[in-house]
């Protein structure tokens, strides 16, 4: 069936428009100006949806061809749409599979590379917007580090990537008090997903860390990141 959004209607002298200007015309039709009981045109809505094009990111690597209905939700999860490098001024583009060899030779001392499932330290600069964490499968997270004015650092993690990549992220965080090591906050939540990171970026949970956990401007953070196949999603 196809989407609503990609519907053709008609008026009685067969003049056409999609559903976006139909829904603004207020049965008139824009080009005889007659008052119009506009129906739909199967026969032309199927020749629409029959014609296949190229992906937009062709040139980055994927060779679908893909129908006008199905176009824009194939572009949210291509794994070929390419982000934005996270560093300041770099201006490169990439995806999974690329991210390790830009890091290694443009910015190998601007991130911590880590394992799935293991626990790591992370000893963070807090005046540092963000922290690059890059997965031993090419995946690229950002530790995002937002001030709060008046209560502290509001902490979370998200993964630079297209939408659907059959795996979701999970992490654990906790912050060691840098002044009284037996006092600790900790945090358990699913990891946001973002196709280009352009500065402060909202998530839903985030671990608000008070300035006095941080000693010299820093602070230790204990982190893990699990990789979960997403059981909706055919492997």
């Amino acid at each position: 069936m196809i989407s609503a959004c990609f519907r053709i209607f008609q008026c009685q002298n067969g003049h056409v428009a999609c559903f976006s200007c139909w829904s603004r015309l207020s049965n008139k039709c824009h080009v005889c100006c007659h008052e119009a009981n506009f129906v739909r045109n199967i026969a032309l809505e199927k020749i629409v949806e029959s014609v296949k094009s190229s992906c937009s990111y062709a040139n980055w690597g994927c060779s679908k061809q893909i129908s006008y209905s199905l176009r824009n939700a194939h572009e949210e999860s291509c794994l070929f749409a390419p982000s934005l490098c996270p560093i300041p001024g770099c201006g490169y583009r990439g995806f999974t599979g690329w991210w390790s060899g830009h890091f290694f030779i443009n910015h190998s001392a601007d991130g911590i590379r880590f394992l799935y499932s293991q626990c790591f330290q992370v000893d963070l600069e807090m005046s540092a917007p963000f922290l690059v964490l890059l997965a031993e499968d090419d995946h690229l997270f950002l530790l995002l580090n937002n001030n709060v004015v008046s209560l502290g650092h509001a902490l979370s993690v998200i993964c630079l990537r297209t939408g659907n990549l059959k795996w979701n992220f999970f992490y654990e965080m906790k912050a060691i008090s840098s002044t009284n090591p037996e006092n600790d906050l900790q945090l358990k939540a699913s990891v946001t997903n973002t196709r280009d990171w352009g500065g402060v970026h909202p998530t839903e949970a985030f671990l608000l860390v008070p300035y006095a956990f941080c000693k010299d401007r820093k602070l230790t953070l204990n982190l893990s990141i699990e990789k979960i196949a997403d059981a909706r999603v055919s492997l």
